[in-house]
């Protein structure tokens, strides 16, 4: 056979091939229904979230909008929201005032570690919190002490009086209390995202950053 016909030929039968492919893709395309979520993107009624004197608040304290994060700092999808809402806080000042709830949570991978938690209570303690908490959400993992005393070092933290709070009872209650608070609201995962009292249904395909920002719309 002539090679310039062996070319045409092999040619046409690559055209049919991929004709063929892109019939069945088409036709299977067609096969697909969206399902509307019975889900309603805010809960129904309101829910009564307990603020502390000894929370931090990161925006403007008479922001009209509240937004409260339930969060554990080795939660890789925690992390995620958390920069994305802090940097919408950031770029909004005077509209968005936001509260963090840490809750330790155990899982297939690690046990319950509340270290993390309270050592960002403590960093608060010497008006570092944000930046502490920026740096552990920052990172894949931190969890040891020499992982979290470097933190602190890098913060220009005084780590003496620090650690002693770290390891003291003030610190464990703020966590606890943090925890039960997370049980009466029946938070069972994290993270969980209240917007004035309503809560976020994350289970819904939403841009959470578009859905605060029609909060804040005027």
């Amino acid at each position: 056979m002539h090679p310039i016909n062996k070319f045409y030929i092999l040619l046409i039968v690559a055209v049919i091939t991929a004709g063929g492919i892109f019939t069945v893709q088409l036709l299977n395309t067609q096969k697909i229904t969206v399902k509307q979520s019975d889900t309603p993107l805010l809960s129904a009624g309101y829910f009564d979230i307990a603020t502390e004197n000894d929370d931090q608040i990161l925006g403007n304290p008479g922001a009209p909008l509240t937004i409260v994060l339930f969060i554990d700092f080795n939660c890789p999808t925690c992390k995620i929201q958390y920069n994305k809402i802090s940097k919408f806080v950031s770029e909004h000042p005077q509209d968005v005032r936001m509260y963090l709830k840490e809750i330790p949570q155990k899982n297939l991978f690690y046990k319950i570690n509340d270290m993390p938690h309270r050592s960002a209570f403590c960093a608060g303690k010497q008006n570092k919190y944000w930046q502490y908490v920026d740096v552990l959400n920052n990172e894949k993992n931190i969890s040891s002490e020499s992982d979290l005393t470097k933190i602190a070092n890098d913060l220009k933290i005084n780590t003496v009086t620090w650690w002693q709070c770290v390891n003291s009872e003030e610190a464990k209650q703020k966590i606890a209390r943090t925890t039960d608070l997370a049980t009466s609201l029946n938070v069972t995962q994290v993270p969980t995202i209240y917007a004035n009292n309503k809560k976020i249904n994350l289970e819904n395909d939403i841009d959470i950053i578009e859905m605060l920002t029609k909060f804040i719309a005027k």
